[in-house]
């Protein structure tokens, strides 16, 4: 697939997200990111390039984004970090303050620095993944809180736009290449669960970190024996049938945490492709998501994450 292709796959997964059902705005945005040099995506990658463009071309409309989308916005912004630095502890930190922060100040801000705000947050996403915001500057994660403040005096004062080519680049003729594809049985699994769309899943999918398309793939392979527990309404069967599966006892506290796994499997599922499992806490974790995994986990529907070796 060329680049050019990917970039927009991107983009359109990006506004997906976002909800930006708007033509005129989604071609805008496409053009800005499209006018952003190669050496630009290659140093910040396709994801936070594509969401400094929609927050560059906001910001030059003044739009102003309420709390809760703003929210919204750095979930999906959020999904830029690298899996393994955004499990770490000063960037799940950082994230969670930034949560914080807009919850408990956001209506504060004047308006136009709520213009602007996701760009900063922006900003703060590539330090987080790249230890350097989008113009270049390096700052150290233990620098962010005195950072992400200043430059909420900065951005108002800056042109969104100047840093794009006055005119999009021209895209390369089309070259004869294999479309994207994901697993097709995986597809068909989770269009089972859902019922939404295969298409709208395969772009779902193209936005989800590694991490978590491989607990989607987990219960994928499962599906069989996931879509039979789904069928038990009776508690005592469904013990009877885990155990059976797995080849031995479960305590009730455990039984308890698999079967609310699965009665809410569609939750999980929708939600984690949705990106909606917005972390909390200092450890950046998100307590429904982790009780609905440690369900699944007990049953031996998805893998219990490994952990790191000291």
């Amino acid at each position: 697939m060329a680049s050019g292709d990917l970039m927009e796959n991107t983009i359109s997964s990006c506004l997906e997200m976002l909800k930006v059902d708007d033509a005129d705005a989604r071609k805008r945005i496409m053009e800005i990111a499209a006018s952003a040099s190669p050496e630009v995506i290659a140093k910040y990658g396709q994801w936070i390039t594509a969401i400094k463009a929609a927050s560059d071309y906001w910001a030059s409309n003044n739009r102003m984004f309420g709390q809760a989308e703003l929210c919204d916005f750095l979930t999906v912004a959020a999904k830029g970090i690298d899996p393994k630095k955004a499990d770490t502890k000063p960037v799940s930190d950082a994230t969670f303050h930034i949560y914080m922060d807009i919850m408990q100040n956001y209506a504060q801000e004047s308006d136009e620095t709520k213009v602007h705000f996701p760009r900063i947050i922006t900003d703060v996403i590539s330090i987080l993944d790249r230890g350097f915001d989008t113009k270049g500057e390096a700052v150290g994660l233990y620098g962010i809180e005195r950072y992400y403040q200043k430059r909420k005096t900065e951005a108002i004062a800056e042109d969104p736009l100047a840093g794009y080519s006055a005119t999009p680049v021209a895209k390369p003729a089309a070259e004869p290449r294999e479309p994207l594809e994901f697993d097709s049985e995986l597809i068909e699994n989770m269009a089972g669960v859902t019922a939404r769309s295969k298409k709208d899943l395969e772009r779902s999918l193209l936005a989800m970190s590694a991490a978590d398309i491989k607990k989607i793939s987990d219960l994928s392979r499962n599906y069989k024996r996931l879509q039979k527990y789904r069928k038990t309404t009776n508690s005592a069967e469904l013990k009877k049938m885990v155990e059976k599966d797995l080849g031995r006892k479960l305590s009730d506290n455990q039984m308890q945490h698999a079967a609310n796994s699965v009665k809410k499997t569609q939750i999980y599922i929708e939600n984690l492709i949705d990106g909606k499992f917005v972390p909390h806490g200092t450890h950046g974790i998100n307590h429904v998501k982790h009780n609905l995994e440690y369900g699944f986990q007990i049953m031996g529907l998805i893998e219990p994450r490994k952990r790191k070796q000291i």
